[in-house]
């Protein structure tokens, strides 16, 4: 085990940024902390670096304390590296005294050097100062002067938020394959779930300071705890409604209940790939029909914008995703049928 967190407390005077933390994290893993702006992500892992001093708890790094409320291990003492949001990177260094300065004193540290060097794709600008490098640059630059200090635990803070989306797919996929070439663990503080779901063996959900789920990113795609993390997936169509008959009424169908008392309300959350299409060559009059309004092609996949009918003639505006090049004209009519893996109860 890399880290243990018990019992984590952090405030910032009435702001109470962390609350009653509790997890652990295997050797050689990644782990992705989870949850939108102001949730206590950056405060955990800042926390966990010994940037800020811990208020109360304990944390331990490779089964040795570093941390509680009343000692403080300071962050060049801990076997980590950190990553910041900003890459600071030293500015009147070339890239390679960057890397080099990292390295320190290790052994065999012109060997250790040039493999950081290849692992994280910079040769090509070794002479440069970060100045003149692009965000992609420097952001492999950052990462390879992280992993030159051999790191046991890596923490990045949004490494990837300023980058477009073309070069951001291209440097996670890099960051992976060189997180996974260390004997080293990770982890990565975000707010895109698909990253999260990418790069990590197992997905913190935080809100308000607390964890709310912790679980392989299988595990929390179709099994989350709550509305909130359900979510955190992308878009949702979300029904309020009431269970009658261990059954939920909505506009595309009715959804079987498990584990919840009939007349207790919920939400149903149905997401986009869920609903499942074909094109009808008349009108359907029928919940499990609707009328295309627009479709969006993305590529791998549709987006389809459609007007459902309920039983009292009230309009529902419903997204599907479906993959693949189906692409039905506006006005077109559709039958649905719904996939239950896709479609969620919470009680509300």
């Amino acid at each position: 085990m890399i880290l243990n967190v018990k019992n984590l407390h952090h405030s910032y005077g009435d702001i109470e940024a962390l609350n009653n933390l509790k997890f652990s994290i295997d050797n050689n893993s990644i782990v992705s902390v989870l949850g939108p702006s102001g949730c206590g992500k950056t405060t955990l892992i800042r926390v966990i670096a010994g940037l800020e001093e811990i208020q109360k708890g304990e944390i331990f790094l490779d089964n040795s304390l570093v941390a509680n409320n009343k000692f403080n291990t300071p962050p060049e003492k801990r076997p980590i590296s950190y990553v910041f949001q900003d890459f600071a990177l030293f500015p009147h260094m070339t890239v390679l005294e960057n890397i080099s300065f990292a390295a320190g004193s290790q052994q065999n540290k012109k060997q250790l050097i040039n493999q950081v060097i290849k692992l994280a794709k910079v040769e090509d600008f070794l002479k440069k100062y970060p100045h003149s490098l692009s965000g992609g640059e420097q952001q492999r630059v950052a990462l390879a002067r992280s992993i030159a200090v051999q790191p046991k635990l890596l923490l990045l803070d949004e490494p990837f938020s300023d980058l477009d989306s073309n070069l951001k797919r291209e440097i996670i996929d890099d960051t992976l394959h060189l997180i996974n070439s260390l004997e080293s663990s990770a982890i990565l503080v975000t707010h895109n779930a698909e990253e999260a779901m990418f790069l990590s063996d197992i997905i913190i959900v935080m809100e308000k300071g607390a964890i709310i789920q912790i679980g392989s990113p299988k595990d929390i795609y179709f099994n989350p705890s709550n509305l909130y993390v359900a979510s955190l997936f992308g878009e949702t169509n979300i029904f309020e409604t009431k269970i009658i008959n261990n059954q939920c009424w909505t506009p595309l169908g009715y959804v079987k209940s498990n584990n919840l008392p009939d007349d207790k309300l919920v939400n149903v959350v149905v997401r986009p790939e869920a609903i499942k299409l074909n094109i009808e060559k008349s009108p359907l009059l029928s919940s499990n029909s609707g009328v295309v309004v627009d479709s969006k092609f993305l590529g791998n996949n549709t987006i389809v914008h459609m007007t459902v009918n309920d039983d009292q003639n009230s309009k529902y505006h419903i997204h599907s995703k479906v993959t693949g090049n189906f692409l039905p004209p506006p006005a077109s009519s559709l039958s649905i049928t719904l996939d239950q893996s896709q479609i969620f109860i919470f009680p509300r």
